[in-house]
């Protein structure tokens, strides 16, 4: 079975390896989902080889298809815990220090850089030369997937902020690694002499070539302006080598970028059940309006 498999490598007999299968082909999704397992294997890689953010080690992988009907991957499994579900139980200078631990994860993610704008592909069409291109086409495809969906948002407001505001993504001119689904839920942490560390960084599918600023909503969803996580802000602005100012058109694009994920998270609620779903939607829903009313403004 595994010489159809890229690389397995020998770990110790103690460790416990996690199997992660994707969806089969056919499978409901939005246009962003489909086939994205390629995208986690490859940034883990990336991470493994230019960075020392922890994360765990990929041992094989397969997209062939030939034995099962959907790609899969083995990789290391996590000791820890989520930081979703003890953050409320540690101490408050606990958390600051994960929390300055984790802007300098993001940092150092965001100095792999990346030969195009966008998601990963292979597609030449879609490597796009400019974030400002990327970044609309994303948004536009997005939209289209909810309209197909019938998913009731505000896709008028949506289309004139992104107008409006189109020329604050002309400044980026390289594209770097964005995670985009860094929240605490995906953050695995392990207590060590008595203090919660970083443990290693999951689910990276999501991730594309973009602008590091696209990390900070959907690190912190329940913050509507990053500049309220200060301890965060200030330890990214410490680690980063290239930002080292939280600047106003960085707020702007916070929003644009909080804005995109909202309506994700609007979108994505038909594979949950009904109360779970409409939950999700009346909660994404009220943070899109609350986007929407920041950017009108002009703020």
């Amino acid at each position: 079975m595994f010489n159809a498999i890229y690389r397995m490598e020998r770990i110790r007999e103690q460790d416990t390896v996690v199997l992660k299968v994707g969806v089969k082909p056919g499978t409901p999704l939005l246009t962003y989902e489909q086939d994205v397992m390629p995208t986690e294997v490859e940034c883990f890689r990336l991470l493994e080889e230019q960075t020392t953010v922890p994360a765990p080690r990929v041992l094989a992988y397969d997209f062939s298809k030939e034995h099962i009907p959907a790609n899969y991957f083995f990789m290391t499994a996590m000791e820890g815990v989520p930081l979703s579900s003890v953050a409320k139980k540690m101490s408050r200078e606990n958390r600051d220090r994960l929390l300055a631990e984790l802007a300098g994860c993001l940092a150092q993610m965001h100095q792999i850089k990346g030969p195009y704008f966008g998601y990963f592909t292979t597609d030449r069409k879609k490597q796009y030369p400019t974030w400002k291109e990327a970044f609309l086409q994303m948004f536009g495809q997005l939209l289209k997937d909810c309209r197909d969906r019938k998913t009731k948002i505000p896709y008028e407001r949506i289309e004139r902020v992104l107008k409006k505001y189109a020329g604050y993504l002309e400044d980026l001119k390289t594209a770097a690694l964005v995670e985009y689904d860094c929240h605490e839920g995906n953050v695995f942490v392990k207590k060590e002499n008595g203090e919660y560390r970083i443990e290693g960084i999951l689910d990276l599918e999501r991730a594309f070539w973009g602008d590091p600023v696209a990390d900070f909503p959907t690190a912190f969803i329940f913050t509507d302006d990053i500049r309220r996580e200060r301890v965060f802000l200030e330890g990214y602005l410490k680690a980063s080598p290239e930002k080292k100012v939280y600047t106003e058109e960085d707020a702007v694009r916070f929003q644009l970028y909080r804005l995109y994920i909202l309506v994700i998270m609007a979108a994505e609620i038909f594979r949950y059940g009904f109360l779970y779903g409409r939950l999700q939607y009346l909660w994404s829903l009220y943070g899109i309006r609350k986007c929407l009313d920041f950017l009108e403004r002009g703020d």
